[in-house]
């Protein structure tokens, strides 16, 4: 046995020595630099290193431990290089070098060890001549940057992540917005926004209970968060800050399931309608015969500012409902995805934007009704930190799902000639039996006969898979 196992130790050794041989030495390319006026430099070097700044804000509130942090992308890159040029003629080629790095423009940096790409040298450039330690050396120290080719520039993002991060900044401007526009400074405000609250806790229940209760954890999650508002709401009452960000926490919350995107999204609509019907949400009708004291308008003030919040989380709740999972490509069966056709994008694109529409026009006639009163404070006119994040993020999810649709599956439909069953259906427009006659029945809202048997002149819509899709 000792043969074979000296050639297994010689191959492990050889393809140790082979690996050794690919190392990073042999990825090493010479330093290159050439100027915008295409003047080509050659430089020697040593270590070399890059770096990066990750771009980004972050949110601390009073009262609250930890913070929020808002990424915006990153920075260019810095390349510090420390260039050699030696032999006889070395000050005259560290002259060149130094020239060319003051030329304007965009240059091309060939990098020993990080590729080639334009870059703008930026910074301190330092020059040093070594006549008595390092005989025959010059040595040129400067940091070359990436640039961007436009000085307006087009994001290149994933646009999953820009929608997300626009909700964050809203979800920090509306839990701000709340905290300077609620009067609290008394017991009876105190007592007329805790009994609001509760009321609007009530409807976010029973509006998003059906769509939290499809996934246990989403479910537990809901009721641990509704719970602990209702516990502490008397605290809460005290702290609007923390206020807003528990409620807005709890609406967003059911978005997160993985019921079908359309029973989200009716949900929220669903909680939208309880809102705007609410008498507690429409300060123009309460204000209108003038009479109210000021500790009724007050309270009425709070109500609004309370409703303001709930909808506007009640948009973004739909909003990341539907950019926060997947959308499957065509003939993808994830099931995870939130789309699969594109009848489904476009429906959700309407149903996001009439939501956000009628948010707007509701908001304009309360701020309206409150801007009569100056007694209530400066804090009655909208600052538009908010509903200006919120509008970011519905255009984004908009335009997001159009290009998203794209490379969805289209829709077909057929007016049936004669008495059909769903079987021969099936077969004719999917290929398969099996695993298409739910889809059928649930696309055409089939019920009753129609199971058995589908009648002449029926519209039957259906979507073809890839290689059923004539051209």
């Amino acid at each position: 046995m000792a043969g074979p196992e000296a050639a297994a130790a010689a191959g492990r050794a050889a393809n140790l020595a082979s690996l050794s041989q690919g190392s990073v030495d042999n990825r090493v390319k010479p330093g290159v630099y050439t100027s915008p006026s295409g003047k080509r430099i050659e430089f020697k070097f040593t270590d070399v290193r890059r770096e990066v700044t990750k771009r980004g804000t972050v949110f601390e509130f009073s009262g609250i431990d930890g913070g929020y942090v808002q990424r915006k992308g990153f920075g260019p890159r810095r390349y510090p290089l420390r260039c050699f040029f030696s032999g006889p003629r070395h000050d005259l080629f560290a002259l060149a070098f130094e020239a060319a790095l003051l030329e304007d423009g965009v240059g091309q940096l060939q990098h020993p060890l990080y590729g080639t790409f334009p870059a703008v040298p930026f910074g301190d450039i330092t020059r040093r001549d070594d006549l008595v330690n390092e005989v025959n050396q010059s040595v040129v120290e400067a940091t070359f940057w990436t640039t961007l080719k436009s000085v307006y520039p087009q994001g290149q993002t994933h646009p999953r992540s820009e929608i997300l991060a626009a909700l964050g900044a809203f979800d920090a401007a509306a839990a701000q917005q709340f905290a300077d526009s609620m009067n609290l400074a008394g017991a009876v405000e105190k007592a007329a926004a805790k009994a609001t609250l509760e009321q609007f806790i009530r409807d976010i229940g029973a509006s998003l209970d059906g769509v939290s209760e499809a996934v246990t954890s989403i479910n537990r999650e809901f009721r641990a968060v509704q719970s602990a508002i209702n516990a502490g709401i008397d605290v809460f009452i005290g702290k609007p800050l923390l206020l807003a960000q528990q409620v807005s926490n709890l609406i967003k919350l059911p978005g997160r399931a993985l019921t079908g995107f359309q029973s989200r999204l009716d949900g929220y609509g669903d909680l939208a309608d309880r809102i705007f019907g609410s008498s507690s949400s429409n300060p123009g009708d309460r204000l209108g015969s003038g009479t109210a004291l000021l500790e009724r308008r007050t309270a009425i003030a709070n109500d609004f500012h309370i409703a303001d919040h709930v909808l506007m989380s009640a948009v973004g709740g739909g909003i990341n409902a539907v950019a926060s999972r997947p959308v499957a490509a065509q003939d993808d069966d994830n099931p995870e995805a939130t789309f699969k056709t594109k009848p489904q994008v476009f429906q959700a694109i309407e149903a996001i934007t009439a939501q956000y529409d009628a948010l707007v026009t509701w908001r304009d006639d309360g701020f309206e009704a409150l801007e009569g009163i100056p007694e209530l404070g400066t804090f009655q006119v909208d600052p538009g930190d908010a509903i200006q994040q919120l509008e970011k993020a519905v255009a984004l999810c908009s335009g997001f799902l159009v290009e998203a649709s794209f490379s969805l599956v289209p829709e077909r439909a057929i007016v049936l000639d004669r008495p059909r069953t769903l079987v021969d259906l099936a077969a004719e427009l999917y290929g398969e039996v099996d695993n298409r006659i739910d889809d059928l029945i649930k696309n055409n809202d089939l019920t009753g006969d129609e199971i058995l048997e589908v009648d002449r002149g029926r519209k039957i819509l259906y979507y073809p898979p890839k290689d059923r899709r004539a051209a």
